[in-house]
């Protein structure tokens, strides 16, 4: 079989089983299982493809009609333009989220220290020092297999790290310390919602959370004054149904609460500054 033949074939299956981005997925993938670059598959397409690769490229197609995503396959995903490993232990980092780093870089103040809590991947942290070297930052996570996730990014990405990551719940590992930034992408989707949405491959501990996926968000907020310095302020990603929430929050609680909406025009980040 040529590439030709299997990437229309792939295609055909992907397409079969309603994946939305069926030529797309399946030249990631046959590019990833043949270790080159996508045009090559055009360029190769004549070429015969070894019976060891063609059944590597099959078994990959069939895990991904059976709605495993494309980065769990390939095991890596960009974000902020660096390459991350990802696996079924961390969330698939997701380009609406690259806005926390966006406001992190802006808001931080020189040399100052951030914390990142629920890292997953890594991804915030890891851009956040690689777009601001000046920056202390630190994160944490309640999942140990995340953690090595993050840890083995940093790795790859940075020479010499020097992240400080450490494993508990929220604020559990930060007794007593102080941070300008505090900056989370913490679990929000109404556990009701489970059925509604494609995401069963993905760590339900990162996605969901009770009250209505409001819980981990309230507790984070309400704890959050304890490390916030002065004029420290707290960057949060939302769900597009908890803008009132947290205004509402925020307000009982005397922060100053802004809203950003996403690129589709969602609600989407959440700033709130210390109260003086």
């Amino acid at each position: 079989m040529t590439f030709q033949e299997i990437l229309k074939k792939s295609v055909d299956v992907l397409k079969k089983a309603g994946i939305e981005t069926p030529v797309l997925d399946a030249e990631v993938i046959i590019a990833h299982a043949a270790d080159i670059e996508r045009h090559r598959i055009i360029i190769d397409g004549p070429n015969e493809v070894a019976g060891v690769l063609e059944k590597k490229i099959t078994s990959l197609i069939k895990r991904r009609a059976e709605g495993v995503p494309v980065a769990y396959l390939t095991g890596e995903r960009e974000f902020y333009s660096l390459s991350f490993t990802v696996n079924e232990h961390v969330l698939i980092p997701r380009p609406e989220t690259e806005l926390l780093v966006d406001m992190a870089v802006y808001y931080a103040p020189q040399n100052g220290r951030v914390l990142d809590l629920g890292t997953g991947s890594g991804c915030i942290a890891a851009a956040l020092k690689y777009s601001r070297k000046d920056l202390k930052v630190s994160a944490s996570d309640v999942s140990e297999e995340a953690l090595n996730t993050a840890i083995g990014n940093s790795n790859l990405i940075f020479s010499e790290s020097d992240i400080d990551f450490r494993c508990g719940d929220l604020f559990e590992p930060w007794k007593g310390e102080l941070f300008d930034v505090i900056i989370s992408n913490p679990p929000y989707i109404d556990p009701a919602e489970a059925d509604n949405l494609d995401l069963s491959c993905e760590p339900s501990l990162a996605l969901y959370c009770d009250k209505e996926g409001l819980s981990v968000t309230r507790k984070l907020i309400e704890e959050a004054e304890a490390y916030l310095s002065a004029d420290g302020i707290i960057i949060l990603e939302i769900g597009s149904n908890m803008k009132d929430f947290i205004l509402e929050l925020g307000g009982e609680l005397g922060y100053h609460v802004s809203v950003l909406n996403d690129y589709s025009g969602l609600p989407r980040v959440a700033t709130l500054r210390k109260p003086e």
